[in-house]
């Protein structure tokens, strides 16, 4: 009985032992591993800062560190000449007389990952930044530069300058003031002085569109030309687009040899759901398209569509060609806006001057 007791006992006593011994490894710390510390100018975006005295610049700090938790990325700031350059625990450096001084930036988890930063102080200063032009229309993937002029007071002022668009998916801009066009749309450009004086320039870029609308034309003629595959799903889309009515005339003309013949909405389906054709172009007139434009028309299914002369052709749901000519575009209720400006296009100022169609630039 005795022996099965000290049994008992000294099998708890395991079990407490071992329990002990989970509960420490699980209660142990994380290892935090520091992987790589950098810090640069928040403006630039550069390692070397160059500062007029008395004005500031804010540093970036980014530490890779696992686990990737807030309280794993604290640093430290700290300058060689305090005389120099200043800096805050959050990173603020002032220019504080001309000189240079180092900024060591220093992971508080491991003291062995740091970043520097280099910081020279100059008299002189920048006073203004001026553009060529403030305001400059382009079309899609054209480009222009903007020249900017820099005033300074003092010497060796530091006249360099950083460039930001306001929206990069309409525009977008070297740092030598290249800005290149995108899509349709109206950016910001701007031009910050880097020596901390935070003098700027700013232009306005307009990415030109045109919106093509139905116009006031008492007469013109749209012929339609069907995909011979989907002919009869083609109609459809025309008699929805015109607004056509099932006892509303339309002209047809089918295969190349047949001579056109008219027929109503109606008949003109029935017949199309039972005769197969090669080529089938319907006709319609400015009095059955009154709320919807010929260039909407064109965007349909069909295969082709001349209006007054015009002819579109190729038309995808990104694009399409008017007389040769490519261009992209989306729809906008009934109008058709085309990428870039295309006001002065022969094609397009032949349907405007018949007032089949209005083009306005944006």
């Amino acid at each position: 009985m005795k022996k099965m007791v000290k049994s008992a006992v000294v099998a708890l006593a395991l079990a407490l032992s071992l329990s002990a011994g989970v509960s420490t490894t699980a209660n142990a710390k994380t290892k935090v591993t520091v992987k790589k510390v950098v810090s640069v100018n928040k403006l630039t975006g550069s390692k070397k800062i160059t500062l007029t005295k008395g004005k500031k610049a804010t540093l970036k700090t980014t530490v890779t560190v696992k686990p990737n938790k807030a309280a794993n990325k604290k640093v430290t700031y700290k300058s060689s000449k305090k005389s120099v350059a200043s800096v805050t625990k959050k990173g603020v450096i002032k220019a504080e007389k001309v000189g240079t001084a180092k900024i060591t930036v220093t992971s508080k988890k491991n003291k062995k990952k740091k970043a520097t930063v280099t910081v020279k102080v100059v008299k002189g200063k920048v006073t203004k930044v001026a553009f060529d032009q403030t305001a400059v229309r382009l079309d899609p993937n054209a480009t222009a530069t903007i020249k900017a002029t820099v005033k300074t007071k003092g010497k060796k002022a530091n006249k360099a300058l950083v460039w930001k668009t306001s929206d990069a998916t309409v525009a977008t801009v070297s740092p030598k003031g290249v800005v290149t066009a995108v899509k349709p749309g109206v950016v910001t450009i701007t031009a910050t002085s880097t020596d901390g004086t935070n003098k700027k320039a700013t232009a306005t870029v307009t990415v030109s569109k045109t919106t093509l609308a139905l116009g006031a034309a008492e007469s013109f003629k749209a012929d339609i030309e069907l995909d011979a595959t989907k002919v009869a799903a083609d109609f459809e889309n025309i008699v929805k687009a015109a607004g056509l009515k099932d006892t509303d005339a339309v002209t047809l003309t089918i295969n190349a040899r047949t001579k056109e013949t008219t027929k109503t909405v109606k008949e003109a389906r029935e017949f199309l759901k039972t005769n197969k054709a090669t080529k089938v172009t319907v006709t319609v007139k400015a009095a059955q398209a009154k709320k919807f434009s010929p260039v909407a028309i064109a965007l349909t299914s069909a295969k082709a569509v001349t209006v007054n002369g015009v002819k579109f052709t190729d038309v995808t749901a990104t694009s399409l060609k008017i007389d040769g000519v490519a261009f992209d575009y989306t729809v906008e209720g009934a109008n058709v806006v085309i990428a870039g400006d295309i006001t002065a296009n022969a094609s397009v100022k032949k349907l405007v001057d018949a007032k089949v169609i209005t083009a306005t630039l944006n």
